[in-house]
């Protein structure tokens, strides 16, 4: 595969997984909708809701992840940032990224390997609904690799944390 290619299939990938998160949120809502009108006509709601919106939070946080990193939706405290000199603000920029970077792998490796010891010993998480413990830690395990990847491509293009004027122009 040709580097547009990946570059592309990976877009897509970031991309989609946003959606995704987007979809979860429209049915955690349906789902909340659901569960209020029903209680408030006497009837008895599923028992599963919260526990699925519990889940639905983790999954749509990790498949966000990415696409908030790659369009840099992260609070940065402008007013000091800014005052900062170029020079030690670019170092800056760099440490930022690199300690993402790490924390980032450091996460997707240890989430990585609670799911494969789960699925390895079929645990499971019992409440309302029942659920293999793999899949609670593979969507951190894919959302903070996917992240690293993300922080890392800030970091080898020299990124800045801020959005520059140029960006929030574009934004408008």
């Amino acid at each position: 595969m040709s580097g547009g290619m990946i570059s592309r299939a990976w877009n897509a990938l970031v991309n989609g997984l946003v959606l995704f998160a987007c979809a979860l949120i429209a049915a955690d809502c349906l789902l909340i909708v659901v569960d209020v009108t029903l209680r408030n006509f006497g009837r008895q709601p599923p028992a599963y809701t919260v526990a699925l919106t519990e889940y639905s939070l983790l999954y749509m946080t990790m498949a966000a992840g990415p696409w908030l990193v790659r369009e840099r939706a992260w609070i940065v405290v402008e007013v000091i940032y800014r005052r900062t000199a170029l020079p030690l603000r670019t170092r800056l920029d760099r440490l930022i990224f690199g300690i993402c970077t790490l924390v980032s792998v450091i996460v997707a490796v240890l989430a990585g390997i609670l799911a494969v010891e789960g699925a390895l010993r079929g645990e499971v998480e019992i409440r309302s609904l029942d659920m293999p413990r793999w899949a609670l830690f593979a969507p951190l395990a894919l959302g903070f690799g996917m992240m690293t990847v993300e922080f890392l491509r800030c970091l080898l293009r020299g990124d800045s944390m801020a959005q520059t004027e140029a960006d929030v122009e574009q934004a408008f």
